[in-house]
């Protein structure tokens, strides 16, 4: 029998909890477990081990060898799914947009260069024999600002041989017309939302200072009467301890939306760029898990991006590896986030353009990305969130680590509190033993873990 391999021992209180990410496989166990379970990992067979706690971890699967870890995603570039970062022109004037949505000299993405795009990810997906390719619409800005060319670029990516899938991420302020169209022609929606009235007039104003509430409560209406899948995206801002929950609560009460995903956002001011400190990050991991459990109980799925227990990846985001970014200035780029050149890791993320004939990728640029990622990931292999969040997201940790204190950031550790929380709902959930099943049910009620 092979020795016990990827094991994470992590504090919980007066016990452990005993975690084997590749087997997705989590309990709690008291100081004798903890340290069979390293005896076990440093090479101690079962026959030497015995007894019934060691009955208890074959019962269980523990000693079962890890599955294949995931396979490293292709270097080659060849996406199927063209993002267009639309334009920076927005009709809301979001307190914490990094992008400065809005403000400053119209940029919209010309409509030969989304053509070109089109062209170029639709043939991806010829050659690679898929049976469909998409296009989504996102950006700095508010997508439907640019009507025209949303509109032109949907029917020449429907107009291919091959069917197209259309995606858009939209604060969801519309006009009558353009949401009889959308409900339509668009086939996944994302929805910029962040709750309650008040929390949505006060952080999502429109450019007159008047909330947005309203308006957008008619479309999540109108979507939920129509039958159609969305997901709402919220950005919580202080206070999370008090607000987020309600938020939460209020979403699940008032639409129909069974996918929420939250981030916070520690920027004070428009246009710029902010990692947590250490209060803040201990903050929302607590405020987190109690809108989750609010989430739970309402059969709603509660979801922040560096906290995936369930999800066994190499890389946190697989945009830089298979999605064809394009910003409107015609930049190929590695985060949807890098809508021009103002953006303080545009060079590492830019590696390529996109012209009216041609797309032109920069392979070695690319290739430097890549190993940027691959760079931040160097420092994951003690982490029990290695599998889950793979390195983080590299815009958000690059401004994370300038809070850092002994070369862990802040938002490092916020993304450990909050998994080891979850593992520990799902522990309770599972009646005792968590093997991989992402449930929401249960109560149960927690104190830090670190």
């Amino acid at each position: 029998m092979e020795a016990v391999k990827n094991l994470f021992v992590i504090p919980f209180q007066d016990k452990f909890i005993i975690y084997r990410p590749l087997l997705r496989l989590a309990f709690v166990g008291n100081q004798a477990m903890a340290q069979l379970a390293l005896r076990l990992s440093d090479g101690e067979t079962a026959s030497t081990a015995g007894g019934e706690a060691m009955r208890f971890l074959e019962e269980i699967g523990f000693m079962a060898p890890d599955q294949a870890p995931p396979a490293h995603l292709d270097q080659q570039f060849q996406p199927a799914n063209a993002v267009l970062l639309t334009t920076n022109q927005c009709n809301l004037r979001c307190t914490y947009c990094y992008a400065n949505g809005g403000l400053g000299s119209l940029r919209e993405l010309p409509f030969d260069i989304a053509r070109t795009a089109i062209d170029y990810v639709y043939q991806n997906a010829i050659d690679l024999g898929l049976p469909s390719y998409s296009v989504t619409f996102h950006g700095g800005g508010e997508p439907v600002q640019a009507w025209s060319l949303m509109l032109r670029a949907t029917e020449y990516a429907r107009s291919k041989p091959l069917p197209c899938r259309v995606a858009m991420v939209s604060n969801g302020v519309w006009s009558p017309r353009q949401r009889e169209w959308i409900l339509k022609n668009v086939d996944e929606l994302s929805i910029s939302f962040d709750g309650m009235p008040g929390t949505q007039n006060a952080q999502r104003p429109f450019a007159s200072g008047h909330g947005s509430s309203v308006a957008v409560m008619k479309t999540l209406r109108a979507l939920d009467q129509a039958g159609l899948h969305y997901g709402i995206r919220m950005t919580a801002i202080a206070p999370w301890n008090t607000q987020l929950p309600a938020d939460v609560s209020f979403i699940c009460h008032e639409t129909g939306c069974q996918s929420i995903q939250v981030e916070p956002a520690f920027n004070t001011q428009r246009g710029q760029h902010q990692g947590p400190t250490e209060p803040e990050s201990m903050v929302f991991a607590d405020a987190f898990m109690d809108a989750f459990e609010i989430a739970c109980q309402s059969h709603r799925e509660l979801v922040y991006s560096g906290a995936r227990p369930w999800l066994l990846a190499t890389t946190f985001c697989t945009a830089p590896h298979n999605a064809l970014i394009v910003n409107p200035l015609g930049k190929m780029v590695g985060c949807y986030e890098i809508t021009n050149d103002a953006h303080p890791l545009a060079e590492l993320s830019t590696f390529g353009n996109v012209d009216n004939s041609r797309v032109a990728v920069d392979n070695a640029r690319r290739n430097a990305l890549l190993a940027h990622l691959d760079e931040g990931k160097a420092a994951c292999h003690d982490c029990f969130c290695q599998w889950h969040c793979a390195g983080d997201c590299y815009t958000r940790a690059y401004f994370g680590a300038l809070n850092a204190t002994d070369g862990v950031s802040p938002r490092c550790r916020m993304n450990r509190e909050i998994t080891a929380r979850m593992l520990l709902w799902y522990i309770a959930a599972g009646d005792g033993v968590w093997h991989g099943q992402n449930a929401c049910m249960g109560e149960m009620q927690l104190t830090r873990v670190f």
